[in-house]
């Protein structure tokens, strides 16, 4: 009896447990660049990158002349799949914590 009641409540702890909603740390890449106190920014999907990467995007600004840095956008505490999906389908990279 001891030991069936014993294995009820781990099952039990092992399953309400993995039946939580799971949370991430969603980030979107994001940069700036300045020359001559001119300032630009961008962050992955933005219509201000014109379908580039922000890598690509940098890259570009650096060859003009620019200083760039990044800058991402950090989501935290993310909970549950439909709210990770949501955020990657607007370019967010989401890691399980």
């Amino acid at each position: 009896m001891k030991n069936t009641l014993l294995f009820t409540s781990i099952f039990s702890l092992i399953f309400f447990a993995s039946s939580c909603n799971n949370c991430y740390e969603c980030t979107k890449k994001c940069g700036t660049c300045e020359k001559n106190g001119l300032i630009v920014g961008g962050c992955d999907g933005d219509s201000v990158l014109n379908g580039l990467s922000i890598e690509a995007w940098k890259a570009y600004f650096e060859s003009q002349g620019y200083a760039c840095q990044y800058n991402n956008d950090v989501m935290d505490d993310i909970c549950g799949s439909d709210n990770k999906a949501t955020m990657e389908a607007n370019h967010y990279n989401c890691l399980k914590k």
